[in-house]
């Protein structure tokens, strides 16, 4: 239990692009119908409904943790949305490899090479919940680190290929024993607010990177749709033309329209 920050609130809703008129709006209503025990959980869900009918475009950035959650059941639409985020960050990616280690053979989820600078490949291991309050814990993080020693063992034999970097990438938060063991071993975890101030959140909202399960008129049966189509990404409605997303999506004109223009305001 703790004390409701009307501060916190604010500063979520202006961080998502809301007007200080329309976020002020939206906290006096919600100041209005609170009652002693009420859940986080709850909150965020009145804040978001207000929000997109104040303002669209801030309501959807506001509910980019829940857009990431409803990605799927599965990993496979992550690992996709990962190596399209890195494409856009100057890495050439290439996705679900079968490698040779020095004892087993391993799936890598994204191999990224970092095509400026200094040349580094990285192995990268996704790790995605869609769940809320699940955690990246140590146990992942010793699994990514083994294999990336395993592979890089197999090279110094002549079995595989070298890594320069371990990378563990997810939509949730580490825990405190993930994160300490991942910067003792000068592993890279990309994951909700972590590292601080450059999270994969920051980095998705740096350059509008939003997944398109952050549209609000993708449901289940047009977000199979998208994914078969390799759309990935809310920008994808504005730069392509709607011949070009009839042919790629099988969906209708009308739903089409609805998704241009809600990732118009998006955008």
């Amino acid at each position: 239990m703790e004390e409701f920050q009307p501060r916190k609130i604010m500063r979520t809703m202006r961080s998502a692009g809301a007007s200080e008129e329309a976020a002020k709006r939206v906290l006096n209503k919600i100041e209005g119908v609170l009652y002693d025990g009420i859940t986080t959980k709850e909150i965020l869900k009145r804040v978001k409904s207000l929000l997109q009918k104040e303002e669209l475009h801030a309501g959807m950035r506001y509910d980019l943790k829940g857009a990431m959650m409803r990605m799927g059941p599965a990993g496979f639409a992550f690992e996709t949305f990962v190596s399209e985020i890195l494409s856009h960050y100057g890495y050439k990616t290439k996705l679900r490899s079968i490698l040779q280690g020095r004892c087993a053979q391993h799936e890598i989820d994204v191999i990224a090479e970092r095509t400026s600078g200094a040349a580094r490949r990285c192995l990268i291991e996704c790790k995605y919940h869609n769940m809320a309050g699940l955690s990246v814990e140590l146990k992942d993080v010793l699994y990514t680190y083994a294999r990336f020693l395993d592979l890089n063992e197999g090279s110094e034999i002549g079995k595989g290929e070298w890594f320069d970097e371990v990378w563990l990438v997810s939509n949730t938060r580490p825990s405190p024993d993930a994160a300490k063991y991942a910067n003792c071993r000068g592993m890279k975890l990309l994951c909700w607010k972590c590292p601080r101030g450059r999270g994969l959140e920051e980095m998705i909202s740096e350059k509008k990177l939003y997944p398109v399960t952050i549209l609000r008129s993708v449901d289940k049966a047009t977000l199979n749709n998208l994914f078969l189509a390799n759309l990935m990404l809310a920008k994808d409605f504005v730069t392509h033309d709607m011949n070009y997303l009839k042919e790629k999506t099988k969906l209708g004109e009308e739903k089409l329209r609805k998704l241009v223009f809600e990732a118009k305001q998006l955008m």
